[in-house]
């Protein structure tokens, strides 16, 4: 294992010139919009262009990532911060090469974990940051401890909304928290499963009205919408992706147009990589924030 005080002086430091990848959360106020999907097909586009990507699964009490890929993981990231193994050693490939740090049934909440194991998670990460160019975290759904505490860190968050009134509003709550206790201003917004683009145009409109009017200053940048496509659910019971089984597909269209804008709508270099995110989980740790898991009452 690195030594942690080499980790921490170069975190804090910069003490290397190394290029660090981008660190990108894909989150949601509700499930079932399609998140995991969206994460999943996207680091294949990602690994299309010759990107190195590591899809970290974050939802760590519920395991998706490679069951929707079909892979049987024999450790995964609890046995890591157990120390019986070293993530390398726990990394899964899935297609096009994309690689995969799986979650486990049951893990307690990362925001719950010893200051040690969250050193050793962030020794274990550190050890990627010459060998990929995107980090994509699949966080839980909802405004629970585990899901603030990796959109905080990761600072470029892409929320995943549906059309359904539900969605846009839990969307809105989890902006609003991050907004008003984390302090975090700028968005990125995919709007899915949408009869179409003039459904996803109004879906978010809809939602950047509201932050605008009851926000003031949170920056929301439309990334696209993906339409509905029958297919995807039969490539999810397949454990297929679906932009490898339809490439030509509308939604594999979409969903490219996405990834293209992400891509040359870089934010500032001192945030969003992976040393950034590092000194964030850190920073959380010495923090032991005490904001997380609220509830949003009150008005607007």
């Amino acid at each position: 294992m690195k030594d942690q005080a080499h980790t921490l002086r170069r975190i804090f430091e910069g003490g290397d010139s190394r290029n660090y990848p981008q660190v990108l959360s894909v989150t949601s106020g509700k499930g079932g919009v399609g998140k995991t999907s969206i994460v999943v097909n996207m680091a294949i586009l990602l690994a299309s262009k010759e990107k190195k990507v590591l899809v970290l699964d974050a939802d760590l009490g519920l395991a998706n990532i490679d069951v929707m890929l079909g892979l049987t993981p024999k450790y995964n990231i609890q046995h890591v911060l157990e120390g019986q193994c070293l993530l390398e050693d726990i990394i899964l490939e899935g297609p096009k090469g994309i690689k995969i740090i799986p979650a486990s049934s049951g893990i307690q909440e990362l925001a719950d974990l010893t200051p040690e194991q969250k050193i050793c998670l962030m020794n274990s990460l550190d050890y990627f940051d010459q060998d990929i160019d995107y980090m994509i975290i699949d966080t839980g759904a909802g405004i629970s401890k585990n899901v603030m505490y990796f959109n905080t860190a990761a600072q470029r968050v892409l929320v995943v909304c549906t059309g359904e009134p539900t969605s846009i509003t839990d969307a809105y709550a989890l902006i609003k928290v991050l907004r008003k206790q984390y302090g975090v201003k700028h968005f990125d917004l995919i709007v899915n499963n949408v009869s179409s683009k003039v459904e996803g145009d109004q879906v978010a409109r809809k939602l950047t009205l509201v932050c605008e009017r009851f926000l003031g200053d949170v920056a929301l940048e439309v990334l696209g919408s993906i339409p509905t496509d029958m297919s995807i659910p039969e490539c999810i019971k397949g454990q297929k992706a679906f932009v490898g089984v339809h490439p030509n597909s509308e939604a594999t269209v979409r969903l490219e147009r996405i990834v293209n804008r992400l891509e040359h709508t870089s934010r500032d270099a001192d945030t969003g990589n992976l040393q950034f995110f590092l000194r964030r989980m850190f920073l959380n740790q010495v923090k032991g924030s005490n904001h997380a898991g609220h509830s949003v009452s009150g008005s607007y």
